[in-house]
């Protein structure tokens, strides 16, 4: 699942998706706050879930370790 969390990440980057590593920032991939909102509306289309407000705190979406983390939540 993780390898499909990144592709959905990867085009939304400017990296390719086997360029990106879980430690990267979101910035550093070319993910400012407007592509995380897209990122997020991505995410919740393909795995087919809604994020939670409490997870959505920019805090909480810093890097692609983060998005992993908060979507594993929802999909197993």
């Amino acid at each position: 699942m993780k390898d499909n969390i990144i592709d959905v990440i990867s085009s939304l980057s400017v990296l390719d998706s086997n360029e990106i590593k879980e430690e990267d920032s979101l910035i550093s991939i070319g993910i400012d706050s407007l592509k995380t909102v897209n990122l997020i509306l991505e995410l919740e289309n393909s795995f087919n879930f809604i994020f939670n407000d409490s997870d959505l705190d920019p805090e909480n979406l810093k890097t692609v370790k983060n998005i992993i983390d908060i979507v594993s939540k929802y999909v197993e």
